[in-house]
């Protein structure tokens, strides 16, 4: 919604130095992919707050109608998540599956209706590729043609090449839980915050970097050296 804000502001003002290269994702249509992939046994959804936000807790009901399992809006102080969590095993300790918000002071059951306006005026959903994942429809934002003079893929020309996964990196099973970041060939070896081979390295909010930092191995390392 910032962006689109901007880019609102922007045509107001008539500012012509300014451009956006739209790499947003939705988030949605990645999670019923997941959940559409029996052999990863998905149980129950810890939502997050921030996206939630925006869309809503009531986003989450059309997966908990189709695949039968508890979702619930987590905030991101521990308190947060530790009450999110306990309220997904009560809910399948009793057998039930619903959409419960435990992050009631930042997230709405509908959502940010003025956000979500402002971003449909502005972007629209285009079919967009995920690591590990594929290509998913509707997956993503695009800038409207209408915006095109602030879209710097039109305006500047830029073409997005399709890069090979780096040979071992095991980012897709581990974004999908198929694997732990130990068992990556590349962890804790060529992969490192400091020399990130894939996303779950490169984000500090990645598997790979939470466990090299706070992981076994990281600990092992630290009491060693």
């Amino acid at each position: 919604p910032a962006i689109a804000a901007t880019i609102l502001a922007a045509r107001r003002e008539r500012i012509d130095n300014f451009a956006v290269f739209s790499a947003h994702r939705i988030m949605p249509p990645a999670l019923k992919t997941l959940l559409d992939d029996s052999t990863l046994q998905i149980d129950a959804l810890l939502c997050p707050g921030h996206v939630s936000a925006i869309i809503g807790a009531s986003a989450y009901q059309p997966l908990v109608e189709r695949f039968n399992l508890p979702c619930v809006v987590a905030g991101f102080e521990p308190v947060d998540i530790l009450q999110a969590l306990l309220m997904i095993v009560c809910q399948a300790g009793k057998g039930q599956a619903r959409v419960e918000n435990g992050y009631p002071r930042a997230v709405p059951w509908e959502g940010n209706a003025r956000a979500r306006e402002i971003m449909d005026k502005v972007f629209i959903n285009v079919d967009t590729p995920w690591r590990g994942m594929g290509m998913i429809p509707a997956s993503g934002l695009a800038i409207r043609p209408e915006f095109a003079d602030f879209d710097a893929e039109k305006r500047l020309g830029i073409k997005v090449l399709e890069v090979a996964e780096p040979k071992d990196c095991c980012c897709g099973q581990i974004l999908k839980g198929q694997r732990v970041p130990r068992q990556c060939p590349l962890f804790d070896r060529s992969c490192t915050p400091a020399n990130p081979v894939g996303p779950c390295m490169v984000s500090s909010e990645g598997a790979c970097a939470a466990h090299f930092r706070y992981g076994a191995t990281n600990e092992h390392r630290l009491y060693t050296s």
